[in-house]
């Protein structure tokens, strides 16, 4: 007879349930049958249902274990091995939140390779969105440990919030992976909730219909494969004089001769390498930088390395035999789809080898180019995981019976175009989620926006500035807290690879607002502004807090991004002075006390703003625990 038994993949070997709570175990078997589940000295029966449901209610337990759960019908068996009582936590939203270890291994590789963590796991829920009726349950997926190869598909910022957790309050940490990169707040909400917010209402409708998304992505796909086909077709290629030419890497195609150009293009460039120089076994890697938006990169005629997109670092290890002494050439063939094109500044392009990877070789610079295949640009997918409700029923309805401690969250950028509705968009989907699992006291933690403005250093773009607004007024809800990342960002890199700071200050905002923890975790905010005759005096809470200021450059020789050194001399960066006309002009502060800052104004002076832009990379006030300070703008005259 074949099982009859059936059980969520949540419910499998391995899997953290929540300490000190009450915990349900459900299923399907056959009616009218008893299911008994027994672990320890612990018994508990039931029925099943008409439908066949069944639910068993496992009283609150201590965190410990491992236990082995064993269920019967009387007929069949099922054991869940390896099962503890710990604190578990949401993780959702976009794809820093999503990002694994193995993307930010080039910066944590001596502390991940030594890590074996067997009290910190995560089920990482399929990413499968659904419209029309929700899933009820998961068929898919498995939980796993914090160690081995396992660990390379944790979420960064998850993984390093509980190692946090796990390390201060020693007890195990289970993490429910459910972000998909990309997604706006409008995925994760109900059919109710969208509609109730008076969005996407055709939107919803469209998708219902099953035959609309199947149809779209199957001839999409076809679209696709055939671009990236023609794009790299050497048999298409135009030799004239006029598709061939010298570009300096890096840089963007933006006014250069490569303008406006979509399809398939070949950059070469030769290095030499001393006979003494050649690398020892295995001790090879080209840092290529990041691409917009597809590559395939040669050495020496064999291929070492492609991505099909243009987020992920470029980081390609070159196995052995490839490079030789003498000459050696390297070939990219970048597909530029639409929009951006060309290699992201402020990267780093070089090839390093030794036994320390302490040789390296320049690869920036001026590098022969010519056309393989000039296309229109490739049309933009429709991606269904980002339409209104799909992944709220395919992804968190299933998992709603799951007793959690709180939430971790990391989004935002899909929402910037929008940063007036954000606020209540975001604060209406906490509240459904609240609702949805039965806890209207659940712990929200939230990252506010990191810095990043399209690879370009200076620029005045202001909306991910009004969305970090948005997401501090959210922060005003009961049991939410927000968790300042802007100062972690990377101005050219829309995944910043410090991972572990926020992690860290995710997990010391759960010390404070979950276990009532006295850490100091609170970042300075503005509390009054007092003007003057010539300048304006900014004070900042809490009170008793020290401020200090920090050097900030750009220093892209090692991990690319921003590196903070302390300077105690510095003058107070990252404030602006808005003019009558709406113009704004960079002006610098000076520490005038423990947790105040002045600031000189002039008549034409109707507003000042700090760490107000798309990538405030300046900023550079912290409290004494290297918190930074919350960003903020006042209007005290109005605009003309």
């Amino acid at each position: 007879m074949g099982k009859v038994m059936r059980l969520s993949s949540l419910i499998s070997d391995e899997m953290i349930l929540q300490r000190d709570v009450e915990n349900s175990i459900w299923g399907y078997g056959e009616k009218g049958r008893t299911v008994e589940l027994s672990f320890e000295n612990f018994q508990v029966k039931t029925i099943c249902a008409d439908d066949g449901y069944f639910e068993l209610m496992i009283p609150e337990m201590p965190a410990g274990g491992p236990w082995e759960f064993r269920m019967t019908d009387g007929e069949e068996e099922l054991v869940i091995h390896d099962v503890l009582f710990g604190d578990v936590f949401l993780l959702g939203w976009q794809s820093n939140m999503e990002l694994p270890i193995e993307r930010v291994m080039d910066r944590y590789a001596d502390e991940i390779l030594h890590t074996s963590e067997d009290e910190i796991r995560m089920f990482e829920v399929p990413k499968e969105y659904v419209f029309g009726e929700k899933r009820q349950e998961l068929e898919k997926g498995c939980w796993i440990k914090a160690k081995g190869e396992e660990l390379q598909l944790f979420s960064a910022v998850g993984y390093f919030a509980a190692k946090e957790i796990h390390d201060r309050e020693r007890i195990p940490v289970g993490l429910l992976q459910t972000a998909v990169g990309g997604t706006p707040v409008k995925s994760w909400c109900s059919e109710e909730t969208v509609t109730a917010l008076g969005y996407d209402a055709v939107e919803i409708q469209e998708c219902r219909q099953k035959e609309y998304p199947e149809a779209t992505i199957k001839a999409e796909e076809e679209r696709e494969l055939w671009w990236r086909k023609e794009a790299l077709k050497e048999s298409g290629m135009d030799y004239a004089a006029d598709n061939k030419g010298s570009f300096c890497i890096p840089g963007f195609f933006e006014n250069t001769v490569l303008d406006q150009f979509y399809g398939g293009l070949r950059f070469t460039k030769t290095f030499v390498l001393d006979e003494k120089d050649k690398p020892e076994k295995g001790k090879a890697i080209l840092y290529f930088g990041a691409m917009i938006d597809a590559d395939k990169i040669l050495i020496n005629g064999t291929l070492i390395g492609e991505t099909e997109y243009q987020y992920p670092p470029r980081i390609y290890r070159i196995p052995e035999g490839i490079l030789h002494a003498g000459e050696n050439i390297i070939e990219v063939k970048l597909m530029v789809f639409r929009q951006e094109r060309g290699f992201v500044p402020g990267k780093v392009y070089e090839l390093c080898y030794g036994s320390n990877l302490e040789k390296k070789v320049s690869l920036s610079g001026d590098w022969n180019y010519e056309i393989i295949h000039r296309m229109e640009s490739l049309p933009q997918m429709t991606f269904f995981q980002f339409k209104a409700c799909g992944l709220y029923q395919g992804m968190l309805y299933p998992i709603r019976r799951w007793k959690i401690k709180g939430c971790f969250f990391y989004q935002g950028e899909s929402n910037t175009g929008r940063p007036e509705t954000y606020e209540e968009e975001f604060s209406t989907m906490i509240e459904e989620w609240r609702t949805l699992w039965q806890m209207p006291d659940m712990p929200f933690i939230f990252v506010q926006l990191a810095g990043f403005s399209d690879g370009k250093l200076h620029t005045d773009g202001i909306q991910w500035a009004r969305l970090r607004e948005a997401q501090r007024k959210t922060a005003g809800l009961p049991y939410a807290m927000m968790v300042q990342a802007y100062d972690l960002g990377e101005y050219n890199d829309l995944h910043p690879t410090d991972k572990k700071t926020v992690g860290v200050r995710a997990a010391l905002a759960a010390e404070t607002l979950i276990y009532g923890r006295n850490v100091s975790y609170r970042n300075p905010e503005l509390a009054a502004a007092i003007r003057n005759t010539g300048s304006i005096k900014f004070v900042f809470e809490p009170s008793g807090i020290v401020l200090h200021t920090e050097k900030r450059t750009l220093d892209l020789k090692e991990v690319p991004g921003v590196s903070l050194r302390q300077d105690k001399n510095e003058p107070v960066r990252g404030f602006d002075i808005i003019c009558k006309d709406g113009s704004r002009k960079a002006a610098e502060g000076k520490l005038t006390g423990e947790n105040t800052v002045e600031v000189s104004i002039t008549e034409d002076t109707v507003g000042v703003s700090y760490a107000w832009n798309d990538c405030p990379w300046e900023a550079n006030l912290y409290s004494d625990e290297e918190l930074p300070v919350v960003p903020f703008q006042i209007i005290f005259q109005e605009i003309s």
